[in-house]
């Protein structure tokens, strides 16, 4: 799974850069930031599953070039949270673009049944792996992994 996202990664890059400006991961940060405004650093960290120094350098880039805005939370002053601007939006459109048809370019071996049975098992998983019932079984399974003699 990892090698087959990173190489669709690769193979998109350019085309996000020429479309929006951005790289693959400053645009999946920034549509973390569209799909829940006022989103907070910490809560993107955990979301996009990057290193804290990176996303940091992200969000900078994407407010001092106009794609978003940190606001200090009305409940806490200590606290910035996020909010696409026009720009951030236009990019956005664009890059949810280029992921279409960057979808369609990956599909295209597998016929309409496939890809839905594909994207099903996906979201069976994605939500498996969202559960406290996993952790707890990761957690288990490491646990015993890391007692087992050698």
């Amino acid at each position: 799974m990892h090698a087959l996202s990173n190489a669709a990664n690769e193979a998109g890059h350019q085309g996000f850069v020429e479309a929006c400006g951005l790289e693959i991961r400053a645009v999946r940060v920034l549509r973390l930031i569209d799909d829940e405004p006022g989103i907070t650093f910490a809560d993107i960290v955990k979301a996009a599953g990057l290193e804290r120094s990176h996303v940091s350098r992200m969000i900078q880039q994407l407010v001092r070039e106009g794609y978003v805005e940190r606001r200090n939370s009305e409940h806490d002053a200590r606290r910035f949270e996020l909010y696409t601007l026009e720009r951030g939006r236009e990019a956005r459109r664009k890059a949810d673009a280029v992921s279409e048809r960057g979808l369609e370019v990956l599909f295209a071996p597998l016929d309409e049944a496939q890809v839905q049975t594909l994207v099903e098992t996906l979201n069976v998983l994605a939500t498996w792996v969202d559960s406290d019932r996993f952790d707890d079984l990761t957690r288990e399974a490491l646990a015993g992994a890391a007692a087992a003699p050698d």
